[in-house]
């Protein structure tokens, strides 16, 4: 991975100024992929498609930016949202009026990445999940089901982490894997399907 020049974000809501990283190069070694269809990839870091303006604390998606670029220097900011602040960024945003549908996809994607993050990707996870939080990932996961994915395996994942697990199996039922990678997926979300686990699980390649 080989840094560049700092882009330099405006907010537009104080017009604040923010850096946050470029890359000149980058690969995806050692990169995990996760069943919610979320990879995070070390050495090929993704800039934050919501950022928050360290100044005024509102929120605003980095596409609508003019790209402007430092002259010198570099930083590793990516601008990565908690879950609370993905929570606001989404009710803000949503507030203000997306501009079009591959917005809401993204920021609903995002949405859905950041409760399993901190849920259960993070090492000091809850205990519990908040019933508020569980049913805006219920409602949540089902708009992406509807509206974004097409394959019946992620179908199914994705009803298996809402915890509806008798549409999860209906959907898994239907799959046809044609490799011994696809049938793996297909046995453990199976098998968390019987333990009612709503967990996401790391894809082993």
């Amino acid at each position: 991975m080989i840094p560049g020049n700092p882009q330099i974000l405006t907010c537009p809501h104080c017009g604040g100024k923010k850096e946050v990283m470029s890359l000149v190069s980058g690969n995806t070694c050692g990169a995990e992929y996760w069943s919610d269809n979320k990879r995070i990839a070390p050495m090929l870091p993704e800039i934050s498609y919501v950022q928050k303006c360290p100044h005024c604390g509102k929120y605003y998606i980095k596409e609508r930016q003019k790209v402007e670029y430092a002259k010198e220097g570099w930083c590793f900011e990516q601008g990565t949202l908690t879950f609370p602040e993905m929570k606001e960024a989404y009710k803000q945003l949503c507030e203000e009026g997306l501009q079009n549908e591959r917005e809401e996809k993204v920021l609903r994607t995002m949405l859905h990445h950041a409760f399993n993050d901190y849920y259960y990707r993070s090492n000091d996870a809850p205990q519990n999940i908040i019933d508020e939080d569980s049913r805006l990932f219920r409602d949540n996961g089902i708009w992406l089901i509807e509206n974004l994915i097409t394959d019946n395996l992620l179908k199914a994942e994705f009803y298996r982490e809402i915890g509806e697990m008798e549409k999860a199996q209906t959907f898994l039922d239907t799959v046809n894997a044609e490799n011994d990678f696809q049938k793996k997926i297909v046995s453990v979300i199976h098998d968390k399907i019987d333990k009612n686990d709503c967990s996401v699980f790391r894809i082993q390649y």
